[in-house]
């Protein structure tokens, strides 16, 4: 598991979070703006969401553009945990191939210092073989 955030993905998640709390705010004016007991000429909310509306020409309201805006910040996080895990899965994964490599050259040392061990031993005297058992 990794203790650090990089700078890129500590970059990545604040942007995210600022989108989808932009998107929150939106989703609590919106229903403000709803709930409000108060006429239509003095709900401020509504006729700053009427405006948007006929500023962007498009019919979406405070609730639903704060609803796209949440989703927005979620799949960008989303994105950048997928992004990162897969990098430090790979980090990981090469640290345990040179821990092998390591340990498997360390093991080849030791069959090679071994074989010489077993190379260098003297051989046993010609006389001690040949001895027959007496009985």
């Amino acid at each position: 598991m990794k203790d650090k955030f990089s700078k890129e993905e500590l970059v990545g998640y604040i942007i995210s979070g600022i989108i989808a709390m932009f998107g929150l705010v939106l989703v609590i004016l919106g229903i403000i703006e709803r709930n409000m007991d108060v006429i239509s000429s003095k709900n401020f909310l509504m006729q700053a969401d009427q405006s948007v509306q006929t500023a962007l020409n498009i019919k979406l309201s405070f609730w639903e553009w704060g609803l796209i805006f949440m989703a927005l910040g979620v799949i960008i996080a989303v994105i950048i945990l997928c992004v990162f895990a897969k990098k430090a899965d790979r980090e990981v994964d090469r640290k345990l191939r040179r821990q092998a490599r390591a340990n498997s050259a360390i093991d080849i040392n030791s069959e090679v210092k071994a074989a010489v061990q077993i190379i260098e031993e003297p051989a046993q005297t010609p006389t001690e073989e040949a001895q027959p058992l007496e009985k």
